[in-house]
């Protein structure tokens, strides 16, 4: 398969998206707002600027390799992180989806948690995070049982302190270790 994409039907629209993304090895699911525009032409998760950096946060972290060949997101399926997100429309802004798109996403998606028995979300975005666990404090690893058993942790923001950020990171590095 070269790309992602598919076309379905999100809230009675045909829309072209990305699939999501389930490794039959799964270790972790990370889990962004909606897919932009840029991923979903390419057709492979967070090929905008904020995606690529969630993609070197995990290579520095020693999750993803250096270098590797090919898109980030068919590297991380194969050791083990899928890829969704709670509302399928793409979009140019997060701020374009819809309240109801997020809710009706968030029903999907924690029956699809469920059922695969996620052991990891990472969210991408913390807006992603409050959608499926309501508001919160902070970043890194929540403290939640609405994942069911899943942990849950949350990236730190692009404007976050590099210090603060490090050590956030530091402990999914230490968890992804284990």
């Amino acid at each position: 398969m070269t790309h992602h994409r598919i076309e379905l039907d999100w809230m009675g629209q045909k829309i072209i998206t990305l699939r999501d993304l389930w490794p039959p090895n799964l270790r972790a699911v990370i889990v962004g707002i909606n897919p932009a525009p840029r991923s979903v032409e390419i057709g492979h998760y967070y090929q905008g600027n904020m995606g690529q950096a969630l993609f070197r946060r995990l290579r520095n972290l020693g999750i993803l390799d250096q270098q590797a060949d090919g898109f980030e997101d068919d590297q991380a399926l194969r050791i083990g992180i899928g890829f969704t997100d709670v509302a399928k429309r793409p979009t140019s802004n997060a701020a374009e989806v819809k309240p109801e798109e997020l809710a009706f996403g968030r029903s999907i998606l924690e029956a699809e948690l469920a059922a695969r028995q996620v052991p990891l979300v990472i969210f991408a975005f913390k807006k992603a995070a409050e959608t499926m666990l309501g508001k919160f404090h902070g970043n890194g690893f929540i403290s939640t049982s609405a994942l069911g058993n899943a942990s849950a942790f949350v990236m730190p923001g692009p404007y976050e302190s590099a210090a603060t950020a490090n050590a956030t990171l530091k402990d999914l590095q230490d968890y992804w270790g284990h």
